[in-house]
């Protein structure tokens, strides 16, 4: 009876710890067919759009869509078509994309990126606006490459709005950066930029060239899908 015992018990065991190590394995495997599937039909529906648009007006085509999870959805202020698929399994890195053509696979694409004016001063402020689920980032637009506009790193971010909250964080001078808290780091010329805009987009970036008196470096402010903070980072 007590081997009996004991070899149902190693048994069982080892049967949980098969379990356990196969599961994710499965779940990911299953993920990637639906990703694949779905990418294929995507991939027709595209060859099917570009014709109908060659062939000119009146041209049009009847389409049957099989899809088995997930979520399509037709943006017409975008002019755009996606699926949404929820899943647990590590089948793409998080915030990341891959462009194909015409179709764009990633994922935690809910971030944007534009321009816009700031209206919480006046006159109204242009801005880059840098958008997801929770927040709204309003940074400073101005010079060029080619021409520079005097700043201050103070006054970079204009405003900070909190979708969850229904809050502003906009009070004047509320972030500044300095190098080695050295103040005259953070007064200059330079310009901004937005790594790119758009929607969709796993994250969004824009970046601060700054040319002071103390030394020459890049602000780099980015906000990804789902964070309710942004990341600073600065390039010497």
């Amino acid at each position: 009876m007590l081997s009996g015992v004991i070899f149902l018990a190693l048994t069982i065991s080892a049967t949980v710890i098969v379990y356990e190590a196969g599961v994710p394995v499965v779940k990911k495997m299953q993920a990637a067919s639906v990703i694949d599937k779905m990418q294929g039909t995507f991939s027709e529906l595209d060859k099917i759009v570009r014709q109908v648009a060659s062939e000119g007006v009146g041209s049009k085509r009847t389409v049957y869509l099989s899809i088995d999870t997930g979520q399509l959805v037709i943006n017409k202020s975008q002019d755009s078509i996606y699926w949404t698929f929820s899943t647990d399994a590590p089948v793409l890195s998080p915030r990341t994309s891959q462009q194909y053509g015409n179709i764009v696979i990633g994922s935690n694409m809910e971030t944007k990126a534009y321009e816009a004016s700031y209206t919480g001063r006046t006159p109204s402020v242009p801005s880059y606006v840098m958008e997801n689920e929770h927040l709204k980032v309003y940074v400073r637009k101005a010079g060029s490459s080619a021409s520079y506009a005097a700043y201050n790193t103070s006054d970079l971010v204009l405003g900070i709005y909190h979708k969850d909250l229904d809050e502003w964080l906009n009070n004047e001078g509320f972030l500044q950066v300095l190098l080695d808290d050295n103040p005259t780091s953070g007064i200059g010329t330079g310009y901004m930029v937005a790594e790119k805009l758009g929607e969709n987009l796993p994250y969004a970036t824009v970046s601060a060239y700054m040319n002071s008196s103390y030394a020459t470096y890049w602000i780099n402010l980015t906000l990804e899908s789902g964070a309710d903070f942004i990341e600073i980072g600065v390039d010497v």
